[in-house]
């Protein structure tokens, strides 16, 4: 689903905040081959989910990689 206006940015981001959430607790309770193997889709849901929010901001993917390593 392509966002559309910023209510739909900031819940993408709130589920994206729940998902990252969800794989921290997962990591600390699960064995590392069973966190690898158990965190494939969350993953892959967060990263459309942010491809995502870089079209709704015309960020093009080079350019997010580029502020993401800014802020870290």
């Amino acid at each position: 689903m392509a966002i559309e206006n910023r209510t739909q940015l900031e819940h993408t981001q709130r589920q994206i905040a729940k998902l990252e959430l969800a794989l921290e607790e997962m990591k600390r309770e699960e064995s590392p081959k069973a966190y690898a193997m158990m965190s494939k889709g969350f993953v892959a849901q967060i990263g459309q989910m942010r491809r995502e929010i870089d079209e709704y901001l015309d960020i093009a993917r080079d350019e997010a990689e580029e502020v993401e390593a800014l802020i870290k």
